[in-house]
């Protein structure tokens, strides 16, 4: 048997100077940018997601809290409401340990709104005050010690002797 493949060869010669190169680099790169399209959609669609979930739970737990409790009425609200006793010297003593030597004036303890302040007097200079604040809860606490103090700052609308202003 013989092959006349002549005429085949020919024609597959015809074919291929006609045919060109397959460009498949520009189709590489159209895939490419389709893929980062999707993905760029799918990530944002997430992001979107995530945010309207955690929103609405939010809003759903904000609006099931219950509302803070209200204090009974016989129970003060504020210091203001309350009949403050001005503290004596001993009882300032037991909130502060004072240095050797030092000691409280024989001078009464001077109390405004719910500041007091307490003369003390020392060996080798002159007289320092001590201040003390109450605040409900808590009662007299140590503030600080000093010459003076604004009374604007410490929210004093009473003048005070341990007022500088």
């Amino acid at each position: 048997m013989t092959d006349n493949l002549g005429p085949l060869r020919q024609a597959m010669s015809d074919l291929s100077e006609h045919g060109g190169t397959a460009d498949m680099y520009e189709r590489a790169l159209r895939r490419s940018r389709q893929s980062q399209r999707r993905t760029a959609l799918i990530t944002g669609a997430a992001a979107v997601a995530v945010v309207v979930t955690t929103g609405g739970t939010l809003a759903v737990a904000a609006r099931h809290r219950p509302d803070p409790p209200t204090p009974p009425a016989s129970t003060p609200t504020s210091v203001k409401n309350q009949s403050l006793t001005c503290p004596s010297t001993q009882t300032l003593g037991t909130l502060v340990e004072l240095p050797a030597g030092w000691s409280f004036a024989s001078r009464e303890v001077e109390c405004v709104e719910t500041w007091a302040a307490a003369d003390v007097q020392r060996p080798d200079a002159g007289g320092v005050i001590y201040l003390f604040h109450y605040t409900a809860g808590t009662g007299w606490r140590f503030q600080e010690q000093g010459t003076g103090w604004d009374c604007g700052d410490l929210g004093l609308t009473e003048p005070a002797s341990f007022c500088t202003s």
